[in-house]
């Protein structure tokens, strides 16, 4: 939890707006906590937009990584273009 401020559950409640708006315009995420135990996270909406973008290219990895590894199993299953259809995929915006 790098460069993450920590702030009990309870302090949410009371104090949502200012909590918020330091994570909007600080861009720096805080973790909710419940008895000093992380249990959740506010980040900024670019923050989020960037970890979404993450999981899904990273999926995308994933798959193709599967495909690789079982490439005889799936001999004639794949299209041809399969690298060039996941390069599009991968750094093209979802």
């Amino acid at each position: 939890m790098l460069n993450a401020s920590m702030v009990p559950a309870r302090s949410l409640q009371k104090s949502y707006k200012t909590i918020i708006e330091s994570v909007k315009n600080k861009k720096k995420p805080v973790v909710l906590t419940t008895n000093n135990k992380p249990q959740a996270a506010l980040v900024s909406m670019e923050d989020l937009k960037r970890i979404q973008e993450e999981k899904y290219r990273q999926g995308v990895l994933d798959m193709l990584r599967f495909a690789r590894e079982h490439a005889k199993e799936l001999k004639g299953k794949l299209p041809p273009n399969l690298r060039e259809i996941a390069d599009d995929i991968l750094y093209s915006k979802p």
